[in-house]
């Protein structure tokens, strides 16, 4: 690959998908909102009305790039379409759900699924990669693990979207560490121009569509919008071999579901569990204090006082950058020492 090749992937073509995904995220929430999908915004007193599964600009976006891509990294190009199949078969069953409500143990099975693409081309490795160790074989174990894998990411990421922003603003910062993480491989020997464009893609549709779901949100992600990002970022980890690295930088988000699963016992869908938060009129969040409610790190935060919505936003995004700091210092030690 030449140097012309490389600033098409790594700096033109995510410049141009952030464009894209500025332009056509509003006339998405048009098309949900005339088609009657949309959800009402509980956390705010007056109850909005917003236009949900706008998260589908991601997943188009996205993939555009990636298509693109093909086109311009020849070598790369079963990686590219392990990557589009896997996270878009996750998008889809994400959009199933935003349009006919599945349940939760449904869901949850049909992401084990998105592995299937990595497997049938054959782009991992099963040799995952520690600090001060280097390489380990784990074969067996490590084919056992990835069906996991894609569906804790995707299911954690669905789990975490649940304030404005809080989705895209965690996962902006998972990727940057992925990304950097990338680039500190290869510039340590270990060429991996793969993870770094397609990390930059998507970080450019987030970045392009946060506009819209930042606080006060003028669009909903859906489950197609945190399913296929979640999805994407598992996927990417395995065949960019950054598992350990994105292990920390979703530790938050990880430790979301965890406690959620745990507190309700089993997979629920939201709409059939106890609030965890309740909104006063004034619009403070508090925790809600029903030992059926699941133990949310919203929950957890607002036990000792009440927050606004934007106070508790900004103590996700501080969760998740810190996490995503030990990720990169994670890749650090594993690449460059």
């Amino acid at each position: 690959m030449d140097i012309a090749q490389m600033l098409m992937l790594i700096v033109i073509l995510p410049l141009a998908i952030l464009a894209l995904s500025s332009i056509i995220t509003p006339k998405i929430a048009g098309l949900m909102l005339s088609k009657g999908i949309a959800g009402i915004d509980v956390h705010k007193p007056y109850k909005p009305r917003i236009p949900e599964a706008c998260g589908l600009t991601l997943l188009l976006s996205t993939n555009l790039g990636l298509l693109l891509a093909l086109f311009l990294d020849i070598e790369s190009q079963a990686k590219i379409l392990a990557l589009i199949f896997s996270s878009t078969f996750a998008g889809i069953v994400g959009f199933l759900d935003d349009l006919r409500k599945l349940d939760a143990k449904t869901k949850t099975l049909l992401t084990f699924l998105a592995i299937i693409p990595i497997i049938f081309f054959k782009v991992y490795v099963p040799r995952p990669v520690l600090p001060f160790i280097g390489a380990t074989r784990l074969t067996l174990i490590y084919l056992a693990i990835m069906p996991f894998a894609i569906a804790v990411t995707s299911n954690a990421v669905n789990m975490i979207d649940v304030f404005n922003g809080v989705m895209v603003t965690s996962m902006t910062f998972s990727f940057a560490a992925l990304l950097i993480s990338s680039i500190l491989k290869s510039i340590n020997g270990q060429l991996d121009v793969f993870t770094v464009y397609s990390s930059a893609i998507i970080l450019a549709a987030l970045l392009g569509y946060f506009p819209y779901n930042k606080y006060p949100a003028r669009v909903f992600n859906g489950d197609i919008g945190s399913l296929f990002v979640g999805a994407y970022f598992g996927s990417l980890a395995i065949i960019g071999r950054l598992e350990i690295v994105a292990i920390t930088a979703m530790m938050p988000l990880i430790m979301n579901g965890f406690n959620i699963i745990t507190s309700i016992k089993g997979l629920r869908e939201r709409r059939e569990i106890i609030r965890p938060t309740i909104v006063s009129k004034n619009g403070l969040i508090y925790a809600n204090r029903n030992l059926e409610a699941p133990m949310t790190l919203a929950h957890l935060l607002t036990l000792k006082s009440p927050l606004t919505e934007k106070e508790l936003v900004k103590a996700y995004m501080l969760l998740s950058a810190i996490s995503c700091i030990l990720a990169i210092v994670m890749a650090f030690l594993t690449y460059c020492i």
